[in-house]
């Protein structure tokens, strides 16, 4: 038999760190980004989120919804503007 004395707070420790770090959420790059530009571009030109998700299913070979796209454009400083005028 072995000697070792169970400590159920240092297990109760380790066992909290490791979840803290489990926990961690990883956050990636939207596939949106590096087409930032275009995408106000379009929408600036009256396209609507539709239209956006066709035009990148078509021209980028993105599938995505036009929910998706519109929340990724409504949190651009360059759309807040216009968010705020259309809600008004």
């Amino acid at each position: 038999m072995s000697t070792h004395h169970f400590n159920a707070t240092d297990a109760l420790e380790t066992l909290r760190k490791r979840k803290k770090i489990q926990k961690r959420k990883c956050y990636l790059q939207s596939r949106l980004t590096k087409l930032r530009t275009e995408l106000v571009t379009l929408r600036k030109a009256g396209a609507s989120y539709r239209e956006l998700a066709l035009w990148l299913r078509h021209n980028k070979r993105i599938k995505m919804t036009h929910t998706t796209v519109m929340r990724y454009l409504m949190k651009l400083p360059e759309l807040k503007e216009n968010n705020h005028a259309q809600l008004s």
